[in-house]
């Protein structure tokens, strides 16, 4: 069986593993990176929520059915007719309304058309094995008004419907720089930590009565982990430090006065 030490430093690595998963979600609503050129596209500037009002499409000469979107979060009008209002992030009416399709936040690629699909509408006409959808292309325009408004592209028999917006949130731009994600990445770090060693400590104490640093959960794996790094920084220091020579051997003579000195003491012991 585990010990209570090792069933916390897995506790630790489980929420570690969820902030990454929060982070990378929330990263990625409403965003989506090109899989070929790498570059970053952000559709979060097209949300509309809380007081604001659903985007009405442009239908040209189609005015048989009217329409409500929004993007990455669902549709704001409260009276929309359905059996099913949740998750509706389309909605349409032509004598009752009707879900076009339920909410997603995951745009994605196709070739290099950015794309967001709403999928799982009510049931298509005659096709009772069909669900309504609805399917957005968005078009990189800086020279539109704003955000530039959705425009109804094609109507397949009321059961799939087209949309096309130019707007300036498709053109690539920079990465957001974290924010809010790194404080929670942040947060659910300093509490894995605290329940780690927190948690260790008050064990070691009551069941093992350990005092000092022994109370340390895993105590000698930490020494042990220091002692390595410090034999590590003796051996790197020790090869990149070179004593420097004595300069008292400077002084010393060449081995050629050595020989004239050696010579002048014979000559004076023959005299």
């Amino acid at each position: 069986m585990l010990t209570l030490n090792k069933r916390l430093a897995a506790v630790a690595i489980a929420i570690l593993a969820l902030a990454v998963g929060i982070a990378a979600a929330e990263e990625l609503d409403c965003t989506v990176t090109h899989p070929t050129t790498g570059k970053f596209y952000d559709l979060r500037p097209l949300i509309r929520k809380d007081s604001e009002q659903d985007y009405t499409p442009n239908t040209g000469t189609e005015k048989a059915m009217d329409f409500k979107l929004n993007v990455c979060h669902t549709v704001l009008q409260k009276d929309l007719d359905v059996k099913n209002p949740d998750d509706i992030a389309a909605w349409g009416k032509k004598i009752k309304g009707t879900s076009l399709g339920k909410l997603s936040q995951n745009p994605f690629f196709k070739g290099d058309s950015l794309l967001l699909e709403y999928k799982d509408g009510d049931e298509c006409p005659n096709a009772q094995y069909y669900k309504k959808s609805t399917l957005i292309r968005f078009v990189c325009d800086t020279s539109v008004k704003g955000q530039g408004t959705p425009y109804l592209i094609a109507n397949n028999n009321d059961c799939n419907f087209w949309f096309e917006w130019h707007t300036p949130a498709a053109c690539a731009t920079d990465r957001p720089s974290g924010g809010s994600t790194g404080g929670v990445f942040g947060t659910i770090i300093g509490v894995a930590v605290f329940v780690y060693f927190v948690g260790g400590i008050a064990y070691n104490r009551i069941v093992h009565h350990a005092r000092g640093l022994k109370q340390i959960p895993n105590y000698q794996s930490w020494v042990d982990g220091f002692d390595f790094i410090k034999d590590m920084v003796i051996i790197l220091f020790a090869k990149c430090y070179r004593p420097k020579r004595s300069q008292t051997y400077h002084n010393l003579p060449v081995d050629s006065e050595i020989n004239t000195l050696i010579d002048d003491d014979y000559e004076d012991d023959e005299v």
